[in-house]
């Protein structure tokens, strides 16, 4: 049989082609773990759960016991044997809150282009300098249901996801062997109630004690957006070198280099705390933290300044480097943050 040029042609291109796709298949591949997140006020006790993919499911159970690292921050994870998978579609969970002694289950789809383009855009790892991209899928339980997903890398996490689920009932008789302790007599008074199972920090447990559980439908007020940028005010001569900070909802950024220069206003949730570092005149280092915010004052700033404005989160560091000033400004207003836990270090060598 002879083969003309235009149908080798064509043969030619149709092979290309299929290269093309096989390739970008493989590209398509991400390495990712799941973990869980619960609030420190309101421990989950895993029952069962899957973060499912076409080519692989994440699964949970009982083995992850408790969970309340805090909000938004992840706990452990568990090691698996395949090593690039398809981005997830699915998300399943169970779960019991010993707050509430209830059970909550529910199915939800996931964005998966979504997903994949945050994969695919990735990051760049301040550490490394490198690009990265984002390694495991947090599960966010709370309260009456709630359920957040985050994606996290190094240095950054976003949410990508939030979604309701109802209550359930689960008996001694439906539940399966390893869970049979979640619905013995007394066990989330014990859980709660009693220190020696360690269940809460003492900081954590002492602040229940004195104020009761925070209002379970704060877990969606973290999730309020606010149109706000880090502007950070040094001595005559001094270098900013970069901003990392925690929203609220979760959510995680790390400004540096080309990143720090477009720092600009974008709406975000309340920052819950942040940290920089800095070198004065003499290229001598500095840093400091904000280790936490009052939750109350932080918000009612941040309402008063207004979802329609453009605020900065201003930072001001003294002649010395030995204090700082911190206030929410607007275009017409300056609002003075005074409750904040802030840490300023000496010259770090």
């Amino acid at each position: 049989m002879v083969i003309s040029k235009y149908n080798l042609l064509i043969l030619f291109i149709w092979c290309f082609s299929l290269t093309n796709c096989q390739n970008k298949k493989m590209e398509e591949k991400y390495s990712w773990l799941g973990t869980v997140s619960a609030p420190q006020e309101y421990p989950m006790e895993v029952y069962e759960g899957a973060i499912v993919a076409d080519d692989f499911t994440y699964g949970f159970d009982a083995i992850w016991g408790t969970q309340n690292t805090g909000w938004g921050k992840e706990g452990g994870t568990m090691n698996v044997n395949t090593e690039r998978m398809d981005a997830p579609h699915e998300l399943e969970f169970t779960w019991y809150s010993l707050v509430e002694k209830k059970f909550y289950t529910g199915k939800w789809n996931l964005d998966k282009e979504k997903i994949k383009t945050l994969f695919d855009e990735g990051f760049v790892d301040q550490d490394t300098k490198k690009k990265s991209t984002y390694s495991s899928f947090v599960v966010g339980l709370a309260p009456q249901g709630r359920v957040v997903l985050w994606m996290k890398g190094p240095g950054n996490q976003k949410e990508i996801g939030a979604f309701q689920a109802h209550d359930t009932v689960i008996t001694k008789e439906k539940a399966y062997d390893n869970a049979q302790y979640m619905l013995k007599e007394g066990f989330a008074d014990r859980m709660l109630k009693d220190p020696s199972y360690k269940t809460f920090k003492p900081e954590v447990r002492e602040k229940i004690e004195k104020e009761g559980y925070p209002a379970a439908d704060i877990y969606n007020v973290y999730r309020e957006k606010y149109n706000w940028k880090p502007a950070v005010i040094l001595p005559e001569g001094a270098t900013w070198i970069d901003f990392g900070f925690t929203n609220y909802n979760g959510e995680q950024e790390n400004l540096f280099d080309q990143s720090l220069k477009d720092n600009t206003y974008k709406s975000r949730a309340v920052p819950r705390f942040c940290g920089f570092y800095w070198k004065d005149k003499n290229n001598n280092r500095y840093a400091v933290w904000i280790d936490a915010f009052d939750d109350k004052e932080i918000f009612d700033l941040f309402q008063k300044s207004g979802k329609d404005k453009n605020i900065d989160l201003t930072i001001k560091v003294n002649e010395d480097n030995t204090r700082v000033l911190v206030s929410l400004e607007s275009e017409k207003e300056k609002l003075p943050v005074t409750k904040a836990k802030i840490r300023v270090s000496r010259k770090i060598e």
